[in-house]
């Protein structure tokens, strides 16, 4: 007996379910800010940009959608370093300051006080985060960091 075939989906969410999750972002707008909990240890990862090759971090994070990986420059990851301390206790938000392709923008990291929002963010990597969904972010990211 094989697999039975699955009806197409007929709404936004069951599509969005089909298609898979953006699983990486990236802060590229002035004032564009990602409120998260970390969920595991920085990637190194290869970049192209603008014909330059270069490195990048990723970070794997979750937020109020879900899981993501997000990638940014070592210099926002060294920053973001000194608040490990936190990690396990506190949401971060990262605000981006700059406009975009802007490659001197200024990253503020605010320590999100209230712990029901490290709640909540806690609750939905319970129920949606798994481990394995680090790796496979890694590979959809660097496939479109290379290009």
């Amino acid at each position: 007996m094989g697999k039975q075939k699955q009806e197409p989906a007929t709404t936004w969410s069951g599509k969005m379910k089909e298609y898979g999750g953006g699983n990486f972002t990236f802060l590229s707008s002035d004032g564009e800010a990602i409120v998260f909990i970390v969920v595991g240890l920085p990637v190194l990862m290869k970049s192209k940009y603008q014909g330059k090759e270069g490195e990048r971090i990723g970070c794997p994070v979750v937020t109020d959608e879900g899981y993501l990986l997000f990638v940014t420059g070592k210099r926002l990851g060294r920053k973001l370093a000194k608040h490990e301390k936190v990690f396990g206790t506190n949401a971060i938000m990262v605000v981006r300051h700059g406009v975009e392709g802007d490659v001197n923008a200024k990253y503020e990291i605010i320590v999100v006080p209230e712990p029901e929002t490290f709640a909540r963010l806690k609750k939905i990597a319970s129920e949606d985060f798994e481990q394995s969904m680090i790796d496979d972010s890694i590979k959809e990211a660097s496939e479109v960091m290379s290009n």
